[in-house]
């Protein structure tokens, strides 16, 4: 996707924006870098950026330069083993309003007999300690007796996968990603997955409207269902 100058508080940046100019928006956020060539980018409301006068510069990922995506690593979509009825499918998301700002977290377990739905407010967060905590605690949901069982866990967040299994280092929230990693051998038979976000996808679209619930309640609600 290029990136097209605007205003920011003053400053020239570049957003991230669709072909036709017009910025990409995800989970009320805006990408954008301080400079041409930047490598680290940053996320505000779309609110705070303003259109430069004149016809503002539209450039393309290659001519934009910089690193303008995280290492890849090839992150998996499809189980190795397809999920059967007694697998249990987990999708998991973060929301934050401002990166940092309020923070939520969306957890939607299916199991052959019931629906498990978790929304939680965790109060300043970034988006990437979201999506942590929202593995996290769905990883916590798995009770003793189904640490066996066959587990799809699910989550649009490329980065959290990277760090968690991709072997991409990561320079902050290292507790936390430990503290995850720390509990992946007690599920020998789990597989985490990249879902791609807002593509309309069961279970992942519920995700996300639970994390996103948490933050604009700013509160918490646990809800069971029979299937």
């Amino acid at each position: 996707m290029p990136w097209k100058a605007f205003d920011y508080r003053g400053d020239k940046v570049w957003v991230r924006v669709l072909d036709t100019g017009k910025p990409i928006v995800r989970r009320e956020l805006v990408e954008f870098r301080y400079k041409q060539g930047a490598t680290k980018s940053y996320r505000t409301q779309r609110e705070n950026f303003e259109e430069l006068e004149g016809e503002p510069e539209i450039l393309s990922d290659e001519a934009f330069g910089g690193r303008t995506t995280t290492p890849s690593t090839k992150l998996r979509e499809q189980p190795k083993v397809p999920a059967d009825e007694n697998t249990i499918v987990i999708h998991t998301d973060g929301a934050c309003s401002g990166n940092p700002g309020p923070a939520g977290i969306g957890v939607h377990i299916v199991r052959p007999d019931k629906i498990r739905e978790i929304s939680e407010y965790i109060g300043e967060a970034t988006n990437n300690v979201a999506e942590l905590k929202a593995i996290l605690r769905a990883l916590e949901d798995i009770g003793e007796d189904e640490r066996e069982r066959r587990i799809h866990l699910y989550t649009d967040s490329g980065w959290s996968l990277g760090v968690l299994i991709g072997g991409w280092k990561a320079k902050k929230n290292v507790a936390l990603i430990d503290k995850i990693k720390a509990k992946l051998p007690e599920l020998p038979n789990l597989e985490l997955l990249k879902v791609r976000g807002h593509a309309g996808q069961e279970g992942n679209e519920e995700a996300d409207a639970l994390a996103t619930k948490a933050v604009r309640i700013e509160d918490s609600t646990h809800r069971e269902r029979r299937r």
